[in-house]
């Protein structure tokens, strides 16, 4: 017995040595970055986006041929869509038993069903929506389209027959991990035994399958006068060292694409990336255009929005890299089914009052004991353990990377945005800074089953095969591939445009006029202006908000005369009632410090209103047209069971798993919010001379 006991201390030694080890290695840094790189400026006029100013409306203009749509909204439709979907085309989707493509995403986008991959044995299910979406994009991920076309394609290429395709093909998370944990590393390099000494055979593969992507995109494409679904062309950017998402989704204009995706493998460092979109999309196409949409930020430990990405190289490149985020990141994606990706309490270098609703969903928070599944290469190696808040002390210099999976506020859209602020607050250059983080908002479901849109929180069915059953979804909560609990339905984006087509909504989306939910199909609008006092209960108050006020998106600069903030929202008729209308800002102090404020406009349950749209005009008292500051608008619905209360509860009481008794809240509240309208002090100088004065 004794020799027992020495034999299992021995053993558990020897796995907590194994475990340091792992997370030591997690932090080495095996390859530098070249800081001697130049980065050159912007020279796209593609590039140079218009400030939408008050009254300020740019015409619709087509770059491909296409009839006009017959259904016009001047004063712009909600559009509806989801602009982050998997197919069996990602190699973390084939290995567990997706069988749907592109041509299937748009097909149940339309409307109608497809299947959906079940756990060996099960029998197969089929989802269909029950509305429609107006727009989508089918986002694989681009670093393995090659790898995964030679693994699942007998015959065609040597690589078939390796050791790591039949693994692939073998399934299962070692059939995930096979190629998709290159993305983890800094310079990710590929198996020679499968795409050949020099990778020439995964290049030539790849083109396939991104010829078949742009493809399927086409084919869905309504070009019809009736102008019933729009589908674009993209892909999705795995940048992801040491497990921390910097993950983007690449979104574009029209058909006229680069030849090839530019991925993690070809661009291993984000500014290598949006330099390509500049000088082979932008600049070297006539038609192209692009915008590149971060997400997950929340699961990105400082690095999705990190402003010391380019530390030490030349101050030119720098500043050219703060205008390429500027120019690049128009949107970002805060809601989808790994978590929000809002706003975090606990931050230290925000100061600001403690915000309910930014733990709903939040995957991630200050003091939160998190656990991760400690088997794959690209998921955060904790395990039960409270994480640092990101200084100093955790930026390696080598590679600009935060590590030890630290936790920051700028991992959440509020802080990344107050953190642009202060950027573009910067003094002793001839012009102002360039804001690199001054995005909008929208949400998307993140779907590896193909099942675009699918956001019924009672009906959810999970997002790949192990989450099928609701044991599957119910079981233990962690970070990265292995979600269950801490999962949830993920959202959609939604875009105002004047009709439905490439074209309008890009453009919108271009402009920031978006917005996201969490699911219900929430339309919040939100305006700058000068308002009759009364304009609510005004019929046209819409029209007269177009008319004379600048919608979200759009940056302002100083104003010589008091401006109300407009906000609007009416409920999903198939959801819950709206109960709140608030109002987040964000703005830097004359000391450089960071604030944030809740205002509530709004609470239904405290003024014992009716049920309706919520609208109100609000004028900020504390407005210092000296400092820069951001505001957006928040709507949420009242209370509701989260899906795996509702899921449980559905059930008789002695049908029910036994995971149903878990740690997730039973409540949640759904909500939407509109993209930031900006107050800048600067701004007045940027502005292009034809609208030069608009709101002064």
């Amino acid at each position: 017995m004794k020799r027992l006991m020495l034999g299992l201390t021995a053993v558990f030694t020897s796995l907590a040595l194994l475990g340091c080890i792992y997370v030591w290695l997690s932090g080495v840094t095996k390859y530098k970055i070249d800081k001697t790189a130049a980065l050159p400026p912007l020279t796209s006029v593609k590039s140079t986006t218009p400030h939408y100013a008050f009254g300020y409306q740019p015409s619709l203009e087509y770059t491909e041929a296409r009839e006009a749509c017959e259904a016009q909204y001047p004063l712009k439709r909600a559009m509806w869509g989801d602009l982050h979907i998997h197919t069996a085309l990602s190699a973390d989707a084939y290995p567990d038993g997706t069988r749907t493509y592109p041509e299937d995403v748009y097909r149940f986008a339309k409307g109608e069903d497809i299947t959906v991959p079940t756990p060996a044995g099960e029998p197969q299910r089929r989802l269909r929506l029950s509305r429609p979406l107006d727009f989508a994009a089918v986002t694989d991920h681009a670093e393995t389209f090659g790898e995964g076309y030679i693994c699942t394609q007998p015959n065609r290429f040597p690589g078939y027959n390796s050791k790591a395709c039949e693994t692939y093909r073998r399934g299962g998370e070692a059939g995930v991990r096979k190629f998709m944990s290159m993305n983890s590393k800094v310079f990710p390099k590929r198996k020679p035994e499968v795409c050949g000494p020099d990778g020439a055979d995964c290049a030539a593969a790849e083109a396939v399958v991104w010829r078949r992507v742009i493809a399927a995109a086409q084919q869905a494409y309504d070009r019809s006068a009736d102008c019933s679904f729009t589908s674009f062309i993209g892909y999705e950017y795995t940048r992801a060292p040491n497990a921390n998402h910097m993950h983007r989704n690449t979104i574009f204009r029209n058909a006229d694409v680069p030849k090839r995706p530019f991925h993690h493998v070809s661009h291993p460092l984000t500014h290598e990336l949006l330099g390509a979109f500049e000088s082979q999309c932008r600049a070297g196409l006539k038609s192209c255009d692009v915008i590149s949409i971060p997400h997950n930020s929340n699961l990105s430990s400082g690095n999705a929005f990190n402003p010391r990405d380019l530390d030490g190289f030349s101050i030119s490149s720098q500043q050219n890299y703060q205008r390429y985020r500027n120019a690049y990141d128009r949107l970002a994606e805060i809601v989808q089914h790994k978590g929000t990706s809002e706003c975090v309490n606990g931050a230290s270098d925000i100061l600001g009052d403690v915000d309910e609703l930014c733990d709903i969903e939040a995957v991630r928070q200050f003091g939160k004991k998190e656990k991760a599944a400690k088997t794959t290469g690209y998921t955060l190696f904790m395990t039960n353990t409270d994480s640092p808040e990101c200084r100093d002390v955790h930026l390696d210099p080598k590679d600009n990377l935060y590590k030890g999976g630290c936790l920051s506020s700028r991992d959440f859209a509020r802080g990344a945005l107050l953190e642009g602020l202060k950027t573009a607050r910067q003094t002793g250059q001839k012009r102002p800074a360039a804001n690199p983080y001054e995005f909008g908002f929208i949400g998307s479901t993140d779907t590896h089953i193909s099942a675009s849109g699918f956001v019924d929180e009672d009906g959810w069915a999970g997002h790949i095969a192990y989450e099928a059953e609701l044991e599957g979804r119910l079981g233990e909560a962690s970070l990265g591939r292995f979600n269950r609990l801490v999962s949830n339905p993920g959202g959609l984006a939604g875009v105002y445009a004047v009709e439905n087509s490439r074209d309008a909504i890009f453009q919108s989306m271009k402009r920031r006029e978006a917005f996201a939910t969490s699911g219900p199909r929430i339309e919040p609008r939100f305006f700058a202006g000068r308002f009759p006092a009364n304009i609510c209960s005004q019929e046209n108050w819409l029209e007269q908000a177009y008319k004379t006020g600048t919608p979200m998106g759009s940056k302002l600069g100083r104003q010589s005369a008091p401006f109300q903030l407009l906000a609007q929202a009416s409920a999903d008729p198939q959801s819950l009632p709206l109960q709140k209308l608030q109002i987040i800002k964000g703005w830097i102090g004359p000391d450089g410090h960071k604030h944030s404020k809740v205002i509530d406009l709004i609470d239904r349950k405290a003024a014992g209103e009716g049920p309706g749209a919520l609208c109100k005009l609000f004028e900020d008292a504390d407005y210092d047209p000296d400092l820069p500051a951001y505001y957006y608008l928040r709507a949420a619905e009242a209370e509701r069971l989260r899906w795996s209360e509702a899921q449980c509860t559905a059930l008789p009481e002695n049908a029910r798993p036994e995971d149903c008794e878990n740690s997730a809240p039973e409540t949640i509240r759904e909500m939407a919010w509109s993209s930031p309208i900006w107050f800048t002090p600067d701004h007045q100088r940027d502005l292009p001379a034809d609208i030069q004065g608009h709101g002064h």
